[in-house]
């Protein structure tokens, strides 16, 4: 069948906010609805406040909250609905994973820190630290591209629901406000325990990120699970991420079908009852990543391409079809190239791709041949024409690469065909990418610009202190040592700590230690934890806390000044 990105049949249809959208696309919402589930007796979970549910168990004395939302105004609206169920005290908070912790200061106000026990997987700290720390700016773009937060909230460019949840954050209604409470407490893989009195025993699978829990309450027979989505799993997830084995994510899925649970709870999607409900998609899943994975490596050891695999692999229709197998988040192809990518890496086999033509030189060469620049815009009109919205994108990006005095046109016919990719797919991913590329070819939008800020200076104060002295590697320009080898020492207090920075032949290289004695220091920066907590997050600027005393500097400015980034 025609991909409907090249002319395929495909059924479009108008949502009630206005979005121009696959009809299957729509259809999947219905699920999102914000709503508090029974799940089992003592058992709910909360769905449609954001992208990630929150689960609550009634224990003897409180409740044990699961998950808290991507930040504080989206838990507070969980914690409003679950109290209307069961209004208990707090008693302890658990982590399935790094991500949808970001709500948790709502249940923990600071006056309660450390005297509530919150679980977590030991690497936990370490991935959170990764994602708001050495790759903040980069993933900060691109998940406000992933998840629509450039598009409108109404009309045709307007994003009906997520995939996975209804929507990131309603940018139109709030602006988000994180606020984390660390874990006090961590996990063993097949530890049992009892966290006021219900058994927990948490399991150490994979899912998104490799610090996930799968969590199983015997007495209620649930299973509280990060790898069962309500749409196909995404090996891939186009913001970037580390590898997502899918031989490590079967391994969790196999321990559910072990469990035999009665009641499964995912972080997204509606609760699932019934033993054999369970198995059943449980079962079409764990296959669909397997299958993936199979045919991906088979392909590989017949000498096929990323692209040659992905025109060939295709779901047989027992799992194309199943319960929470729908491409409505991500779409196969890209975990296709993302197993492929993950286990032999970027080169497929034809050897032009190791030195290839500089795109924009690519570019003046194909409308050269093809006639010139008007004899080129002609021809990606007629593929639009035909609805090959793929085929007019590419001509459409080579006419912009070759920069003639048409460009406006061909800059407007990208745009043109990227809005209908868009509107066409079943995927939530694939459509905030194009839409949101196709709006900032038009001037609508500045992906540059990110919409929310995750770092604060309440979250800088929960991390490591080296998380983000560890940014500095990457904020300090080369240039710095282009003169030769220099030393900053960097010093906090309360709580004290001391890093050595040494800039040398265009790196910088931390120790967590003072300088050794002796040792020649360029400069020096000291102060209180909470100025650094304000500094990074960009609640106070470096000029401002130099100025009132807060941080001492000395030796060279040049050096300190870019640490505080003082111009």
């Amino acid at each position: 069948m025609t991909s409907p990105y090249m002319g395929g049949p495909v059924e479009v249809v108008t949502s009630d906010r206005g979005a121009i959208v696959n009809a299957s696309f729509v259809r999947h919402a219905s699920q999102f609805e914000r709503k508090v589930h029974a799940v089992a007796p003592g058992v709910w979970c909360h769905v449609g406040a954001c992208l990630g549910n929150s689960t609550m168990i009634e224990g003897k004395t409180g409740v044990i909250v699961v998950d808290t939302g991507d930040c504080i105004e989206q838990s507070q609206r969980q914690q409003a609905d679950l109290k209307a169920v069961c209004d208990r005290p707090l008693s302890a908070l658990v982590y399935t994973h790094g991500h949808y912790v970001f709500g948790s200061r709502t249940w923990v106000p600071p006056e309660m820190e450390g005297r509530v026990p919150v679980w977590a997987h030991p690497e936990m700290m370490r991935n959170t630290s990764r994602i708001i720390g050495d790759l903040s700016p980069f993933m900060m773009r691109r998940v406000a591209i992933q998840f629509g937060l450039h598009l409108p909230a109404d009309g045709p460019d307007s994003m009906p629901h997520e995939g996975l949840g209804p929507f990131f954050y309603e940018l139109d209604k709030y602006r988000p406000t994180t606020g984390f409470v660390r874990p006090t407490h961590t996990t063993s893989d097949g530890m049992a325990t009892e966290i006021d009195g219900v058994t927990f025993e948490f399991f150490h699978c994979w899912g998104d990120t490799d610090d996930t829990l799968l969590i199983w309450l015997p007495e209620t027979r649930t299973v509280i699970n990060n790898i069962a989505w309500p749409a196909m799993f995404n090996i891939y997830t186009l913001r970037g991420e580390l590898f997502r084995n899918p031989i490590e994510l079967l391994r969790g899925l196999d321990k559910i079908l072990e469990l035999q649970p009665e009641h499964l709870v995912g972080v997204h999607g509606v609760p699932i009852s019934g033993r054999d409900e369970i198995a059943k998609a449980i079962t079409e899943y764990r296959d669909t990543i397997q299958y993936i994975y199979d045919q991906t490596i088979r392909g590989i050891n017949a000498s096929l391409s990323p692209d040659e695999l992905v025109r060939t692999i295709r779901l047989p229709e027992s799992l194309a079809h199943g319960r929470l197998t729908g491409q409505h988040y991500g779409e196969l192809a890209y975990h296709v190239r993302q197993v492929y990518a993950g286990m032999v890496g970027w080169f497929g086999k034809d050897t032009v791709e190791l030195h290839p033509v500089a795109e924009d030189e690519e570019a003046r060469r194909l409308v050269a041949l093809a006639g010139g620049e008007d004899a080129f815009l002609a021809a990606a009109r007629a593929s639009m024409e035909k609805n090959e919205y793929s085929w007019t994108a590419q001509m459409a990006a080579w006419g912009l690469k070759n920069a003639g005095p048409r460009a406006a046109e061909f800059r407007q016919l990208k745009a043109d065909a990227l809005r209908r990719m868009g509107q066409v797919t079943t995927a939530a991913n694939t459509r905030s990418w194009y839409l949101t590329q196709a709006r900032e070819l038009e001037g609508l939008c500045d992906t540059r610009v990110t919409p929310m800020k995750l770092v604060n200076a309440a979250m800088v104060r929960q991390m490591p202190a080296r998380t983000y002295v560890n940014g500095l590697r990457f904020s300090l320009p080369a240039s710095v040592s282009a003169g030769g080898e220099k030393t900053l020492h960097l010093r906090f207090k309360a709580p004290d700590s001391d890093f050595t920075l040494l800039l040398r032949n265009g790196v910088v290289v931390i120790r967590e230690a003072a300088p050794a004695a002796g040792q020649v220091v360029d400069a020096r920066l000291a102060m209180s934890f909470d100025a650094w907590a304000r500094l990074v997050g960009r609640e106070a600027s470096g000029a401002e806390l130099l100025a009132g005393g807060e941080i001492q500097a000395g030796g060279e400015a040049a050096i300190t000044n870019l640490v505080l980034g003082i111009q």
